[in-house]
């Protein structure tokens, strides 16, 4: 009789463990302490899908290189005929003073402006697709630009 209990006991024990296992596995707690997408170091390979995504994006707005719709007015602005025109993300306009998670928010769900051209790429692009645009443009940085981006956010 002991020994059929501890038998019980031993399969509900190892019944419990793979439980915990595929619980382990199903809610993913190490996803709790790993950073943000937008977080992710730029690599070679994500810049390069980057240049992709924003030449067949962002470009039309932003310009190649993404030099801004008005070269004289990298900061955007408004058009004399109304709406917006799109600011440089090349370093030269104000994309810089936002931290990553504003230009990646930006990107996925567009601008605040009720009347911007600008609207979020949410649905269209993955979030890696952003992130990996984000990449490419932020290559384009002058390094003082990147240095004092990363001063920024830090701060």
């Amino acid at each position: 009789m002991m020994e059929n209990q501890l038998v019980l006991r031993r399969r509900q024990l190892i019944a419990l463990l793979l439980a915990l296992i595929v619980g382990l596995f199903l809610f993913e707690p190490w996803s709790l302490f790993s950073k943000p997408i937008w977080e992710q170091t730029p690599s070679s390979e994500s810049v390069g899908k980057g240049e992709q995504i924003f030449a067949a994006n962002c470009a039309a707005c932003h310009g190649e290189k993404a030099v801004g719709e008005n070269l004289q007015r990298p900061l955007g602005g408004t058009k004399d005929q109304g709406g917006y025109l799109a600011p440089a993300l090349n370093g030269t306009g104000h994309a810089w003073h936002h931290p990553d998670e504003i230009l990646f928010r930006i990107i996925q769900e567009g601008s605040i402006a009720e009347d911007s051209p600008m609207r979020g790429f949410a649905g269209r692009l993955s979030d890696s697709d952003i992130v990996a645009s984000i990449h490419y443009f932020k290559s384009l940085w002058p390094e003082e630009i990147l240095n004092r981006h990363k001063e920024m956010v830090q701060h």
